[in-house]
């Protein structure tokens, strides 16, 4: 939240300054040299590790022009793009190690050819991954995980093709073993792992882009 906010003064600092030359000394502006003031003292708060950075920029307000304010804001964002990145990372480790965590599973039940867990930990992984690139509370325990895929599927959202290949090798499996008490075969479960491995490989980094249109229609079925 402290980021979002850090944004959203950044902006409206941004907008109030453009008023000026770049020149102009906020010596001058009252109101601009508290903006600025206040910017820092957030961004503090918000990136307490550069603390020192913002603490000289807010000491030396009096004698600072415009032009340095931009380049200090400039500095700003690109902190927040580092933290925003690190943070997305970590996010995705955990997520994509948990993915990983039920492929470990699935290749240790099909070792013991115990086909039917494997899909099980292979349904998983996929709910995992889907959950993140969407956008969807992994509080939500049960999800539509197909009517997902097909609507990702119709509106060639990528990797779509892949997303086919892990519906086919592994979700309609997975639900006739749940539904009607299939026996999935060792063939059915090599396919199964390799679409799963494909498709975490595909969706690790790469961000999911979705219309509103699209993302209405996933969370109107979820």
């Amino acid at each position: 939240m402290d980021i979002k906010k850090l944004e959203k003064m950044i902006e409206i600092v941004g907008i109030n300054l453009s008023k000026y030359s770049a020149s102009s000394s906020l010596l001058y502006h009252d109101e601009r040299r508290a903006e600025v003031a206040n910017l820092m003292s957030f961004a503090i708060r918000a990136l307490p590790e550069h603390k020192a950075f913002f603490a000289s920029i807010k000491n030396s307000i009096y004698g600072l022009r415009v032009h340095e304010v931009y380049e200090a804001i400039d500095h700003i964002k690109a902190l927040l793009k580092i933290e925003k990145e690190s943070e997305m990372k970590i996010k995705e480790l955990k997520v994509f190690e948990g993915a990983s965590d039920k492929l470990k599973k699935a290749n240790l039940s099909f070792r013991k050819e115990d086909y039917t867990s494997a899909f099980h930990n292979l349904n998983t992984a996929l709910e995992l991954v889907l959950k993140d690139k969407l956008g969807i509370p992994t509080t939500l325990t049960k999800i539509n995980t197909s009517n997902i895929i097909d609507i990702l599927v119709k509106h060639k959202v990528e990797p779509y093709l892949y997303l086919v290949e892990a519906r086919k090798h592994v979700l309609l499996i997975d639900n006739k073993i749940k539904h009607i008490g299939y026996s999935p075969s060792k063939i059915e479960c090599i396919n199964g792992i390799k679409a799963m491995e494909e498709l975490i490989s595909k969706l690790r980094g790469k961000e999911v882009k979705l219309t509103e249109e699209i993302r209405n229609k996933i969370y109107q079925g979820l």
